[in-house]
C-alpha cells in the first residue's frame, strides 16, 4: 500500500526508523512519462549494463530521452550505460543524432512511445551541458554521469573526456564518483559493430543462447 503519514518504527537499541510518504523529486524524467513509458524506464529485473567505445564526434542516444556525446579533442573513452533493459540505446554520429531522434523516436528509439514526435514535444526540447571528466585509466571508471530519473553512465579511460550531455530542458543531471567503478569489465553486454549483444546464457535445457541486445 501507499504510506499516507509518518510511521514510527522502533528497531531496537534506542534507534527509531520513520517511514514517510513518497515525495515527487523535482527535475526528474519520470514526471514527464506516461504510465507505459514509466514501466520501460523503471527496471523490473537486474540491469544489464552495456559498454560503448565513443570517440569525438560520436554520440549515444538513450532512447529519445537523453544524448551523450564526446566533443573536442578528446580521445575515445568507454561509456557504460546503467539503464533499464527496456530502454533502447543507439550509437551514431553526433551530426546525425537529432535527425535520427526526429525520425525514429517512438519506434526503434524508445521510450518515448508513439506518437513519437508529439511525445518528444511534450517531454521537452533538449538543452546541452558541456563537462570535463579526468580519467583514471582503463582499469576503473573515473566518474558517473547521473541522468535524473533515467539511470547513469560510467566513464572510463585515460586523459580528459570532454562530454556534452543532452537532456530535456529542466531535467537534472550530475557528475559523481562512480558507484560501480570496476563493472565496466563485468558488463553483461558490449557493443559489437551493428548492435549491442548480451553475453550468452544457458537455457533450462542446458543449451547456450545468445541474447539479443539493444539496437
Amino acid at each position: 500500500g501507499t504510506t499516507l503519514e509518518f510511521i514510527k518504527i522502533d528497531i531496537g537499541h534506542g534507534q527509531t526508523l520513520f517511514d514517510t510518504p513518497g515525495l515527487l523529486v523535482p527535475n526528474t524524467l519520470t514526471q514527464r512519462l506516461t504510465p507505459a513509458e514509466l514501466k520501460m524506464v523503471v527496471p523490473r529485473k537486474q540491469v544489464e549494463p552495456i559498454t560503448f567505445r565513443v570517440a569525438s564526434g560520436k554520440a549515444v542516444l538513450v532512447g529519445g530521452l537523453a544524448k551523450i556525446e564526446v566533443i573536442g579533442d578528446s580521445k575515445p573513452f568507454l561509456f557504460t550505460f546503467f539503464v533499464s533493459n527496456d530502454v533502447k540505446l543507439h550509437p551514431t554520429d553526433s551530426s546525425k543524432a537529432d535527425e535520427f531522434i526526429a525520425k525514429h523516436a517512438g519506434k526503434i528509439l524508445s521510450p518515448p512511445l508513439e506518437p513519437g514526435p508529439e511525445r518528444m514535444e511534450q517531454i521537452g526540447e533538449f538543452e546541452y551541458h558541456d563537462i570535463e571528466i579526468e580519467g583514471d585509466g582503463w582499469k576503473e571508471a573515473a566518474a558517473d554521469i547521473s541522468l535524473r530519473g533515467l539511470g547513469w553512465v560510467a566513464v572510463t579511460g585515460p586523459g580528459t573526456a570532454r562530454v556534452r550531455v543532452g537532456v530535456p530542458k529542466g531535467i537534472g543531471f550530475s557528475v559523481r564518483p562512480p558507484l560501480m567503478p570496476f563493472d565496466i569489465w563485468e558488463a553483461t553486454a558490449k557493443y559489437t559493430g551493428g548492435r549491442a549483444v548480451r553475453k550468452s546464457t544457458k537455457t533450462k535445457a542446458g543449451k547456450r543462447n545468445k541474447g539479443v541486445g539493444r539496437r
